[in-house]
């Protein structure tokens, strides 16, 4: 394998200059003067009286036609100049939870005029509006309730949305609440099986998928081989899952797009939590830097699970180790009541070791500086840069050389959201630009007895940006409409070594015949447009349709011939011989809710064509590789299923019921048939899991106690078997069908928590116990081949990563007012 000792920096360009822009354009908003129009405000304060003071607090309401009282559904409600999806329901009613503190509240109505509001939020307050048809002069008096039906009158199609006290209910691995745990029980999202890094959004791939804190793009997300997500629930917010129609402000990815939204520090009172766990440690501070201006949040998790390890009956996993952290740390500063900062850290790091045999180490670095402020009562605008560093490595210190590879990126990132509010429509644009940088990838020795040879190998550079623009339109109560465009770009750029290879037959380390090496500027550039669209009907007060479409292009992918996931995955930007994706998502659903939406209902069908999809070849040699492209071939993906949800809202038992039919599929499309997958027939990609069920139960049993359970079955995904064995001259040779031909056994778990208030009165404690894979169930992760002792032939055995019941027990002190 050749080595490349180039180390060649390229000169900075014009497209660099997009960020330095970027930067001065945040800035100049953050420290521009009010420039919003004058605007008459109603002034309200809630106060909280003698209670405890809180961080954030709820305002609810009824919006009623002024002069006839009927109730308004539908009514955007805007905070603090921008639209956060917070509509009233069909009977008026709306809640909205607030930081404690000073916010701007308008409430529109497409043929009403629109109503301000100044609040001075310290406790939990009604809000009660009328609203005037354009025709007539207003009166508006005092304030809201809950959006239950948002899911009938939001006109995107494919929308999770969850806040962390829901997330709180459902049990998890470790006792802790964990957003990846919480979506995978949701209709549309799996994984490939426990030790896996990664979810499959309605039969995609793990790398097709967007995940964003903040809007900020994070590569590295999740703990401990999968089991654990990154985002530290005690300062987590809510999260957003679009799986559907993709709104045009979001891109880079083929399937979905997740963003996850951490909250901000109280901004009067200091405050926070300790929490000391049998597999986990955490403690929260929050508070006022500067009281009712600069507030923060920090959150750290540290992992104790290794004295379970020592406990395991196995002697390898007495040997393993596993070690995890994370810290976010938030600021937010305010300006004015039209202008805010917010500054996000989260630096994540694990350490994997089985036995003496192989492991992982792997750090994540995602650091933004976002900037909100309010033009005029119809114009906001947000500003945000970015930095992200992903590094991992992969070490095996038992073998006859003891070697570690090592990979990773880093990235640039920066985007420009307005929001313009018109009487008929909202228009959002802007534009996003990335700037990635991989770094070399390092094959090393360990020991200085190994007799591996230290071999590097020079990666890619490449910029990503795009403008886009989108509208959301409502006719009348019974339609609405979402459309939008983005229209991508891609340029790969120098230094990089560009191979050239024999033509006319496959390209391969044989056939090459020549090597380029361009030192900077552009190498080759993709781009093309990508339109969203998605639609609403309500046809009467409990009954919708929505559909939607979109297209999606996507130039970082990862590269793998792993079964599921893994931190040692290569992130592999487009180049001249590994093509984009480009995607047509397309989906149609059916909501209804009953009994006053205490019920709430869906039926959705998906369809998805995927074209440059990434496969490697049989026997691929992927890492420190300088000509990868030798090793991969693109073909089509295409995705196809049907989810259904049925979900209790409230009473004293609550949850839900989600099933997925989903079948993921690929084929490759060389035109030579000696490299194709399967003699290029369709086959199920490593994560096609037809059949999956999910029964996630909350039984409230009153003053903060609740018993939770989570019933998950799946159907056992693909896997490339052993079909026979035949003799050649008294040697036994085993003969392997097709890939992904034979199916590992069916996934089944129980898992179970409870919840309740402490035990020393005078503390603001709690209790958190649970038990994952209650049942005890050895599921099958994968299946492998090898020889029994003395015996020829190859027979199978399973593997499972956590073939025991889990228990854990996390205890939490809340102090601060």
């Amino acid at each position: 394998m050749n080595q490349i000792h180039k180390s060649h920096l390229a000169k900075r360009n014009s497209i660099n200059r997009v960020f330095l822009a970027l930067s001065f354009v945040i800035l100049y908003f953050s420290l521009i003067p009010n420039l919003q129009a004058q605007t008459e405000f109603i002034e309200v304060k809630f106060e909280q009286g003698d209670l405890q003071k809180r961080a954030q607090y709820f305002v609810t309401g009824k919006v009623t036609q002024l002069g006839n009282g009927e109730p308004l559904s539908g009514v955007s409600i805007h905070i603090d100049g921008f639209f956060a999806g917070n509509n009233t329901d069909r009977i008026g009613q709306y809640v909205i939870s607030l930081d404690s503190g000073r916010h701007r509240i308008v409430f529109r109505q497409f043929g009403k005029r629109p109503v301000h509001y100044l609040i001075e939020l310290y406790g939990d307050g009604q809000l009660d509006v009328g609203l005037a048809n354009l025709d007539f002069e207003l009166e508006a008096f005092t304030v809201e309730a809950d959006e239950k039906d948002r899911n009938i009158r939001s006109p995107i199609t494919g929308v999770t949305k969850m806040d962390i006290n829901d997330i709180k209910l459902v049990p998890a691995f470790m006792g802790e609440p964990d957003v990846f745990n919480v979506l995978q029980s949701m209709p549309g999202v799996t994984s490939v099986g426990e030790g896996s890094a990664g979810m499959n959004i309605r039969g995609g791939q793990a790398d097709q998928n967007l995940i964003m804190m903040n809007e900020t793009i994070v590569l590295s997300n999740s703990h401990a081989l999968g089991f654990l997500s990154s985002f530290n629930g005690d300062a987590l917010q809510n999260f957003t899952l679009y799986k559907g129609a993709v709104p045009s402000y979001f891109g880079g990815r083929s399937s979905s797009a997740l963003n996850i939204e951490m909250r901000k520090g109280d901004k009067e009172n200091w405050k926070g939590s300790v929490s000391l766990g049998t597999a986990l440690s955490k403690v929260l501070v929050e508070g006022p830097i500067v009281p009712e201006k600069t507030s923060m949040i920090f959150a750290s998790r540290l992992s104790n699970a290794n004295w379970l390890l020592d406990r395991a009956k196995e002697v390898d996993v007495q040997n393993s180790k596993i070690n995890f952290h994370d810290i976010y740390l938030g600021i937010n500063h305010r300006f004015s009541e039209k202008n805010n900062l917010d500054f996000n850290l989260l630096n994540t790091g694990d350490y994997f070791r089985f036995s003496n045999q192989f492991g992982f180490d792997w750090n994540n670095l995602v650091g933004s500086l976002t900037s909100r402020n309010l033009l005029t009562d119809d114009l906001s605008l947000v500003g945000m840069v970015a930095y992200g560093s992903f590094n991992n490595g992969f070490f095996e210190p038992s073998t006859v050389d003891p070697s570690k590879i090592e990979n990773g990126l880093y990235y640039f990132q920066g985007k420009i959201t307005g929001l313009l509010t018109l009487e008929k429509v909202d228009i959002n644009f802007g534009a996003e630009a990335i700037q990635y940088h991989m770094r070399p990838e390092f094959l090393n020795p360990l020991t200085p007895e190994s007799g591996i040879v230290a071999k590097t190998v020079q990666k890619e550079r490449g910029m990503e940006y795009a403008p886009f623009v989108s509208a959301d339109w409502n006719p009348n109560e019974s339609l609405s409409f979402s459309g939008g465009i983005r229209y991508s770009n891609y340029v790969q750029q120098g230094p990089d070594s560009i191979f050239r290879y024999q033509e006319g037959i496959p390209i391969s380390r044989l056939t090459i015949i020549g090597v380029d090496f361009v030192e900077s500027g552009k190498i080759v550039k993709y781009n093309g447009f990508e339109p969203r669209f998605s639609f609403r009907w309500t046809f009467d007060k409990v009954n919708s349709i929505k559909g939607g479409y979109s297209v999606m292009n996507q130039y970082l992918q990862t590269i793998s011939n792993a079964t599921g996931p893994t931190p040692i995955d290569l992130w592999q930007l487009s180049t001249t011989y590994i093509k984009p994706q480009r995607s047509h998502n397309a989906s149609l659903g059916f909501f209804r809710n009953f009994k006053e939406d205490e019920w709430s209902t869906s039926l959705e069908g998906f369809y998805r064509t995927t074209a440059n999809q990434l496969e490697y070849r049989d026997f691929a040699d992927l890492f420190v590789n300088p000509h990868i492209e030798t090793e991969l071939i693109q073909g089509e993906g295409l995705a196809y299923g049907a989810e259904l949800l049925i979900q209790k809202n409230s009473g004293g038992i609550t949850g839900w019921l989600a099933y997925t039919f989903s079948r993921s599929l690929i084929r490759t499309t060389s035109e030579f048939p000696e490299i194709q997958v399967n003699q290029g027939n369709w086959f199920a990609t490593n994560f096609d899991k037809p059949h999956n069920i999910s029964l996630v139960t909350n039984f409230h049993i009153g003053r903060g106690r609740t018993f939770n359970t989570n019933v998950n079955f799946s159907s056992g995904r693909p896997v490339t078997g052993l079909s026979s064995n035949y003799a050649v001259g008294g040697i036994f040779v085993p003969n392997f069908g097709n890939r992904n031909e034979f199916r590992i056994p069916n996934y089944f778990r129980i898992d179970f928590s409870y919840l309740t208030n402490g035990f020393v009165r005078k503390w603001n404690d709690k209790i958190n116990f649970s038990v994952y894979n209650l049942t005890g169930r050895r599921n099958a992760y994968s299946v492998f081949f090898q020889r029994e002792g003395r015996t020829p032939r190859l027979v199978p055995y399973q593997i499972s990563i956590l073939g025991s019941a889990f228990p854990s027990l996390t205890y939490t002190v809340a102090f601060g007012k």
